[in-house]
C-alpha cells in the first residue's frame, strides 16, 4: 500500500507491505521538503492561500513519487493532506492537480481526524498508559490527552512551526519583546483548553519534524550515532530546556552548524520548540518521549481495520 502524505513542511511517500494477518511494515519512505505552508503565517488577518511556488515544489515531489511507486505494481494508492491544504482557501486547484497526476482523491484530514490518527499511531507503537501527545507540524499542532491508553481529549491548534516562525520572526535571534509576545500568544491558546490541567505531570509524546530534530541534537550530545532511531527515545525536561535555551541565542546560520540539526529545519525549529517548551513548563512534565509513529500510521491502522 502506498501513502502520499502532504504536510505543511514536507511531502512524504510511504510504501507499506501488508501481511496476511493484516499487519503492515513500512518498506520505503521518501521525504521532500516542499514548504507548502510557506507565507501562510505572515499576516494574522490575511486570507490563507497556497503560494504558487510552494504548490509547484509539491507537485514536482508528486511526479518523483509516482516514478518510485510505479516500481511496486498492484499497490493501492491513498493520499492524505493536513493543515496547509485544510486551511488554504485555494486548495481545490492543488487537489485537482494531484488527482489528475495520480488518479487518487486526496483525503484532507480535519484537525480532529489528524489528532485522532496521531493518538492511534502512538498507542499502537509505544507502551504508555498515560501521556500528552503533541504533534507539532508546520501549519498546526495536535494535542491529545491519553489516560489508560484511551483518548480523553483532542484538540487542534491552527498554528505550527512555519506559521509561528513567520509570525514572530523566530528564524532569527528574537528580541526579548518578540519572545515574550510569542510565549504569551501560545499560553493564550493553551488557556482555552481547560482540560490540559488533567495532564499535569504526565510525559509528553512528541511527533513532528522539529521534534525529531531535537531528538537528533540530543543524541549527538550523548555521542550516540543511531540518529534515525528515535522512536521511544526519552529526554529529561532539563535537557530539552537546555537545547531550547542554547538555540534562542543563535542565528539561523549558527543553528545550521549544530551537530544533529536538519539543515532545512534550522530556521523553523524555535517556531516548533516554543509551544512544547511552554507545555513542559506549565505541566511540569519530567520528560518527553519521541514517536516516529503518528497520523500516517494511525490512518493505516484505521484502513486495515476496515479491510
Amino acid at each position: 500500500m502506498v501513502i502520499l502524505d502532504f504536510g505543511s513542511n514536507s511531502a512524504r511517500l510511504a510504501i507499506n507491505r501488508i501481511s496476511a494477518e493484516g499487519k503492515f511494515k513500512e518498506i520505503k519512505r521518501i521525504k521532500e521538503t516542499t514548504r507548502l505552508a510557506e507565507g501562510m503565517g505572515q499576516t494574522s488577518g490575511k486570507k490563507k492561500v497556497l503560494d504558487p511556488q510552494a504548490v509547484e515544489r509539491t507537485l514536482k515531489a508528486v511526479k518523483y513519487f509516482i516514478k518510485v511507486y510505479q516500481n511496486y505494481p498492484h499497490s493501492e494508492v491513498c493520499a492524505i493532506a493536513t493543515a496547509a491544504v485544510r486551511e488554504a482557501e485555494n486548495s481545490d486547484a492543488f487537489l485537482q492537480a494531484v488527482k489528475k497526476m495520480t488518479g487518487v482523491d486526496v483525503k484532507v484530514l480535519s484537525g480532529q481526524d489528524e489528532a485522532y490518527y496521531d493518538y492511534l499511531g502512538v498507542v499502537n507503537s509505544l507502551p504508555l498508559k498515560e501521556c500528552l501527545v503533541v504533534d507539532m507540524g508546520g501549519g498546526s499542532c495536535e494535542i491529545v490527552l491519553v489516560k489508560d491508553r484511551k483518548a480523553q481529549h483532542l484538540a487542534c491548534i491552527p498554528y505550527g512551526a512555519i506559521s509561528l516562525t513567520e509570525r514572530f520572526g523566530a528564524d532569527k535571534v528574537m528580541s526579548a519583546r518578540q519572545l515574550f509576545e510569542f510565549q504569551d500568544f501560545i499560553n493564550k491558546q493553551y488557556r482555552e483548553l481547560d482540560w490540559l490541567r488533567h495532564a499535569y505531570g504526565v510525559p509528553l509524546v512528541l511527533l513532528g519534524g522539529c521534534n525529531r530534530t531535537v531528538a537528533r541534537i540530543q543524541k549527538r550530545r550523548l555521542q550516540q550515532h543511531d540518529l534515525e532511531q528515535i522512536h521511544g527515545f526519552k529526554i529529561p525536561q532539563k535537557d530539552f530546556t537546555g537545547i531550547y535555551t542554547d538555540l534562542l541565542s543563535k542565528s539561523n546560520r549558527e543553528r545550521k552548524k549544530i551537530s544533529g540539526m536538519e539543515q532545512n529545519r534550522a530556521d523553523i525549529i524555535l517556531g516548533g520548540m516554543t509551544p512544547v517548551m511552554m507545555l513542559l513548563q506549565t505541566l511540569n512534565s519530567s520528560h518527553v518521549v519521541f514517536s516516529e509513529s503518528g497520523a500516517r500510521e494511525g490512518f493505516m491502522y484505521t484502513f486495515l481495520k476496515k479491510m
